[in-house]
């Protein structure tokens, strides 16, 4: 007999974090632009789901390097 067990795609538990690390990959594109940083650099980072939060969390005490 088949195993009628219910089965979740197994890709389907990908997407909160996907997303997720999209998220934080564009904020981190934003601040890194609006603080005068390397905006490749951080926007790579941004996406990397465990160094993202980090990230953020530098952006949100990090002075801005533009000088007005």
């Amino acid at each position: 007999m088949e195993d009628s067990a219910i089965q979740a795609d197994p890709l389907a538990g990908l997407i909160v974090p996907v997303f997720v690390s999209f998220i934080f990959g564009l904020i981190a594109h934003m601040l890194a632009k609006e603080k005068g940083r390397n905006v490749t650099l951080w926007t790579i980072l941004g996406f990397i789901p465990a160094v993202n939060i980090f990230c953020i969390w530098f952006f949100a005490g990090a002075t801005n390097l533009w000088l007005d």
